[in-house]
């Protein structure tokens, strides 16, 4: 079986910031339901070539929406304490 340019690399590791431990690739391109972790070309581009992995596997709108900025730890805690703050 010929694996796609997308399953090409899914076995290769790096490890996480986010989650603070090694994941797979074939994780971090599904790690939405189907759609790559918005980190996945920075924490990646040094090691494979994502931007063609990313061209032939996704539509212009499914990778504009990986350069969106990730929520910054400290605003990601604001949120949870605002909204328990509330119930």
């Amino acid at each position: 079986m010929v694996k796609s340019l997308i399953e090409k690399y899914d076995q290769e590791e790096i490890y996480c910031k986010k989650l603070g431990h090694h994941l797979q690739f074939n994780y971090c391109r599904q790690e939405q339901l189907q759609f790559p972790c918005a980190s996945l070309k920075r924490c990646w581009q040094s090691r494979l070539p994502v931007d063609e992995i990313l061209m032939k596997s996704y539509s212009k709108d499914e990778i504009s929406s990986l350069n969106v900025p990730p929520i910054s730890k400290m605003n990601t805690i604001l949120e949870i304490v605002l909204k328990n703050k509330k119930k």
